[in-house]
């Protein structure tokens, strides 16, 4: 039970916690609403709990005995999630006839990307299966953890994106829409550098 409540605090400090996929979450929230969203969280949540399976189920060892593939993964994950700040910030601010934001939200295949090519999400894995999820764990223990991840990611994910259509209610006019839109792209941009350097 310990060990449980333990995975279960650090599924959640690592999954509220800012980074790209929350970011980008927040923003569809805004500028699409939470059903349009839906995709995007599904496909971070099992992009995620794949990594963190992969990782656990031998793949760590594999990163270990070739150090430059965290290296490589960083630097093309974080050309992509910079592409993909720049696209956030200069997203369409058209509204429709219902006042809508005229946008389009990521897909489930670009979700599980975004956390594919997520440092954060490699750390942390990394980090999650070093403490929790030893070599001799047992297969058991791993698929508890990726259980708990994939439960607390997908809550995470969706209470950005509330915060994203809560943020919506101000957003009434196009310039709020480029606004709040340009300064999530800038944030994204940011985390994605902060997060590549914290990584090297």
């Amino acid at each position: 039970m310990t060990q449980l409540i333990a995975m279960a605090v650090f599924a959640f400090i690592t999954s509220i916690s800012p980074g790209p996929v929350n970011i980008i979450a927040t923003v569809t929230g805004a500028n699409c609403g939470y059903v349009r969203t839906i995709p995007h969280i599904i496909g971070a949540t099992i992009g995620f709990v794949s990594i963190l399976f992969l990782l656990g189920f031998g793949l760590a060892q594999v990163i270990n005995e070739v150090p430059y593939l965290t290296e490589i993964i960083t630097y093309i994950g974080g050309c992509f999630l910079l592409y993909l700040a720049y696209k956030v910030a200069m997203q369409n601010t058209r509204i429709n006839d219902n006042s809508e934001p005229n946008n389009s939200a990521p897909s489930l295949i670009q979700g599980i990307m975004c956390q594919w090519l997520n440092p954060k999400a490699w750390i942390v894995s990394l980090a999650g299966i070093s403490v929790f999820s030893s070599h001799d764990a047992g297969i058991n223990i791993l698929l508890l953890f990726c259980a708990i991840f994939f439960i607390v990611c997908y809550a995470s994910i969706s209470a950005w994106a509330i915060l994203g259509i809560t943020i919506r209610t101000i957003l009434n006019i196009p310039k709020h829409y480029k606004i709040f839109n340009f300064t999530m792209g800038l944030l994204l941009a940011i985390t994605v550098i902060y997060t590549s350097f914290m990584s090297g």
